[in-house]
């Protein structure tokens, strides 16, 4: 198999898609969600709200961990306790806890999780929470994770090899509660140019390949040697302003000279920005049509997805206009900067998007990284780029509510509100409006859900552009489900008869 990205082997460091799709090789998460990102029993059997802000946890018996001890309730609050608690880490986990008040061990099967408040989308959040032994990872770092001392999971493999940033080797676990993995070792492999990675599978070097270079699909499905599997993903891709600081050295005026004050803070340019983007033509030339053009938060099968809303044309002019109302009436040079081999096409992406706003009076300079250097550059309190592209997968609630509170939520790090928001982003009466939205249940939730994300997008804390899909090619031979959450899963895959 090879992935696109580096990844980590400490389940609890970094929530990324690279790190959780290795995971989900050696560990179960708390709940388990399938190839539609449904959430189905795991090492937890059954779940249910007892009472209005307690989830009674039910956990299966006999699970065992790798090295053979015993899976029960200790480990479930261990995993949970550990979250919050891992040094220096750039991404934490904690916004899948963040209504968990008390963990109660009831006894060795049953789990109660105590929240804040009424929390309706609790066992989606934790679809992203890992179980981790509590005898081998007690005391371990996450160095220990990443060199395998206690990468020690209940999951239907185990690691036999790490080998850092080129991948890794599994076998399959053959005391796995489940269904059995239909192959018996897996090497991971690490290879990061798209080219590279396609050229290995055609070469018979590689069976199957993740990320699939757009370009290639048509022509790949034309050949005998291969089959392509695709699906859409949960994954909403964007550009994010940055609203943090008053003044930032990447945005000047056509000479090059700072401006005084941050003309993103404006609405009326984030606006601008929004409409000069002609997201169909860019989900054609840029991603040649593997995508979904989108205004929205959420995909179509997600709840918040409004149905009366459509994509709009671009409109440069209407943007020059905003501009100019705003008191830029010669636009102002702004930097895009772009991970180069995250996202799909991520690159071709940011080059064509900076084509079209340049059109509507900005004059745009696209700066392109690798993930690895990128992302700690943006992070929320660091940040030094005016325009970012980012993505977020949703699959965690199958609703508008992660990303709201994720992205649009002013950033709270005490209570894991705006983890994703490394625009720096603030409107107290939205705040008000998610909070509020958060803990409803019942019939009338769907429609609230509709309105808080109508309003929020109305005020542009990130501007939607397309929905990415999953593309997955694999040598004849062998069959693959692609997992709406993106995540390259070896228990995906299985043999076929050719």
């Amino acid at each position: 198999m090879a992935v696109e990205a580096p990844f980590g082997l400490d389940p609890h460091f970094l929530f990324a898609g690279p790190n959780m799709a290795a995971a989900r090789n050696i560990y179960d998460s708390l709940i388990n969600r399938d190839a539609e990102s449904r959430f189905v029993p795991g090492v937890v059997e059954s779940w249910e709200m007892i009472e209005p802000q307690t989830w009674e946890l039910r956990l299966r018996r006999g699970v065992t961990f790798h090295d053979g001890s015993p899976f029960t309730a200790d480990d479930v609050a261990f995993s949970i306790a550990r979250v919050p608690n891992v040094p220096n880490n750039p991404g934490p986990y904690t916004s899948n806890l963040r209504t968990i008040d008390r963990v109660e061990v009831v006894d060795p099967f049953t789990v109660r999780l105590h929240t804040d408040q009424v929390n309706p989308v609790l066992p989606g959040q934790l679809t992203n929470i890992f179980v981790v032994s509590k005898r081998a990872a007690e005391t371990a770092s996450t160095t220990d994770f990443n060199t395998g001392r206690a990468a020690i999971g209940t999951g239907p493999f185990r690691l036999e090899q790490m080998r850092g940033q080129e991948g890794m080797t599994i076998v399959r676990n053959d005391a796995f509660w489940g269904e059995k993995a239909a192959y018996q070792r897996v090497d991971i492999r690490v290879i990061g140019n798209d080219a590279s990675r396609l050229a290995a599978l055609l070469s018979g070097d590689i069976e199957i390949i993740e990320s699939v270079p757009p370009a290639d699909v048509e022509r790949l499905q034309r050949d005998q040697r291969v089959s392509v599997f695709r699906r859409n993903s949960d994954r909403i891709m964007y550009l994010l302003p940055n609203v943090r600081l008053d003044q930032f050295p990447l945005l000047t005026d056509a000479n090059g000279q700072a401006l005084p004050h941050n003309p993103l803070r404006d609405v009326r340019v984030r606006q601008a920005l929004s409409i000069a983007l002609d997201r169909n033509a860019l989900v054609a030339r840029a991603l040649d049509g593997q995508g979904v053009a989108t205004v929205q938060m959420v995909p179509e099968q997600f709840g918040g997805y409004d149905p009366s809303i459509t994509v709009p044309p671009a409109d440069p002019a209407r943007a020059r206009a905003l501009l100019a109302e705003a008191g830029y009436p010669n636009g102002f040079v702004l930097t895009l900067g772009c991970s180069n081999n995250r996202y799909v096409n991520d690159s071709r992406v940011c080059q064509a998007a900076g084509q079209m706003l340049s059109r509507a009076g900005f004059q745009v300079k696209v700066e392109t990284q690798p993930w690895n250097v990128f992302s700690p550059r943006t992070l929320a309190t660091r940040n030094d780029l005016p325009l970012m592209l980012y993505g977020l997968s949703l699959s965690s609630s199958r609703d508008a509510s992660y990303i709201l509170s994720t992205a649009v939520h002013t950033r709270r790090p005490g209570s894991a509100f705006g983890q994703g928001n490394r625009g720096g982003f603030s409107d107290a009466r939205l705040d008000g409006l998610i909070d509020t939205m958060i803990g409803q249940t019942g019939p009338g939730r769907e429609a609230e859900l509709q309105r808080v994300a109508r309003e929020s997008l109305e005020q542009v804390p990130f501007i939607p552009i397309y929905n990415q899909v999953v593309v997955v090619a694999a040598r004849r031979g062998v069959e693959y489900t692609p997992r709406m959450d993106e995540q390259m899963v070896a228990y995906q895959a299985r043999p076929v008869a050719q």
